[in-house]
């Protein structure tokens, strides 16, 4: 999974260039990348946050910009949590002095299944002890953004259909069933009440109505890793979402 940077760290990196300083091997670089995907498809947490300084910025799509280990933590957490596995592809890495940089895409899976493509950039910062950490870790997805409801002004409540196809229909309702199911989700996200319903004609073919009390609120839950590790992990063919708005 991964990344885009700001521009600052790049600038510096440039201007280092011009004025001669020491290249280092780009395949330390390609190596620490390898151990983050690594880190990543073995499901261990740990090794993944470790692999980024301190202070590291990390900005994912449709989300603010935060900063530190616990950010990268809860960014790649759900990822793994919802038993995604990813592979990278670097294809420029430069490195002047203590500073290097990695562009690269990503594929993301369930099991063999392409759930997201994307693309990346990474910073990475070697510090005193010889250590390369990233510093700065962006991406984005190939994929358009999920469709969203026509804007609208905030009243107490308004309902939504939405329909999508599903890989395993039984599969879907089972993450709706239960204590911590998608309805808590919803609930904690401006969605006070769902219903879901399956097709008697198209065993793929699944919807909820969606009593919403909180639209921005939902929305972002939607766009955010989170709700799109949710819908990966159910099964969800984004590709055929379809969002119908409750008309005057």
């Amino acid at each position: 999974m991964k990344k885009l940077n700001t521009l600052l760290p790049i600038f510096v990196l440039a201007t280092a260039c011009t004025q001669s300083a020491p290249a280092t091997d780009p395949s330390e670089i390609e190596a620490r990348s390898e151990a983050w995907e690594t880190a990543l498809n073995a499901k261990d947490i740990d090794a993944l946050v470790s692999t980024y300084a301190e202070d590291v910025r990390v900005m994912p799509p449709n989300e603010k910009s935060a900063t530190g280990h616990e950010a990268a933590r809860a960014a790649f957490g759900a990822i793994i949590d919802a038993g995604l596995s990813g592979t990278l592809t670097s294809v420029e890495i430069a490195v002047s002095g203590d500073i290097a940089y990695n562009v690269g895409d990503y594929t993301l899976l369930s099991g063999n299944e392409v759930v997201d493509t994307g693309k990346y950039v990474e910073t990475w910062r070697r510090g005193n002890d010889g250590v390369w950490l990233m510093s700065n870790d962006i991406w984005n997805s190939d994929s358009p953004p999920a469709p969203q409801p026509a804007p609208m002004a905030k009243r107490p409540k308004t309902h939504l259909m939405i329909t999508h196809e599903v890989d395993d229909a039984e599969h879907w309702l089972a993450a709706w069933r239960g204590e911590d199911s998608r309805h808590a989700l919803f609930k904690a996200n401006g969605a006070a009440h769902v219903h879901t319903f399956s097709s008697a004609d198209n065993p793929n073919l699944t919807g909820l109505v969606v009593a919403v009390e909180d639209m921005d609120a939902l929305n972002t839950m939607l766009g955010s890793d989170e709700g799109m590790a949710a819908a990966a992990e159910d099964g969800v063919r984004r590709d055929t979402l379809t969002v119908l708005t409750e008309a005057e």
